[in-house]
């Protein structure tokens, strides 16, 4: 019976110190969001978003955007998290790395603490080419 009783402390012990272990490694999470869902080729992509917990060691986000297909890479970001968590990018779409129409990839990784993605759409490239050089051809 002795045994049993000497058990239980150490049991409670193991127990307790799981729970603390857990706690001090609660996941990150990453939230993003863009200010649209659809782009032509002469705007301004902006990411927003936020890193929860901040890293107390000053990991920087990294975010990579991917062309349609997963053909090639447009872009690549790093920026820190402010204090709150909060960070944001921009991605100039009239740049040449932008010139498909499609669904564009953004990959947003913290660290190895966690990952997340988000995905925007470019259409009318050939409307904007149009334009440009309708605009620009000397008035009559």
């Amino acid at each position: 019976m002795n045994r049993y009783v000497a058990l239980v402390p150490i049991a409670i012990l193991i127990l307790g110190g799981t729970g603390l272990v857990s706690q001090s490694f609660a996941a990150t999470v990453i939230t993003l969001e863009t200010d649209r869902q659809v782009y032509d080729h002469a705007s301004t992509i902006i990411l927003t978003g936020n890193v929860d917990p901040v890293d107390p060691n000053d990991s920087s986000i990294t975010i990579m955007c991917k062309s349609p297909g997963g053909a090639g890479v447009c872009g690549i970001e790093q920026v820190q998290p402010k204090s709150n968590g909060d960070f944001s990018v921009f991605f100039n779409t009239s740049s040449s790395l932008f010139k498909d129409d499609g669904v564009y990839q953004l990959e947003v990784t913290y660290a190895s603490l966690a990952n997340a993605s988000i995905s925007v759409e470019l259409v009318d490239s050939i409307e904007t080419s149009y334009e440009e050089s309708e605009s620009s051809a000397p008035q009559m």
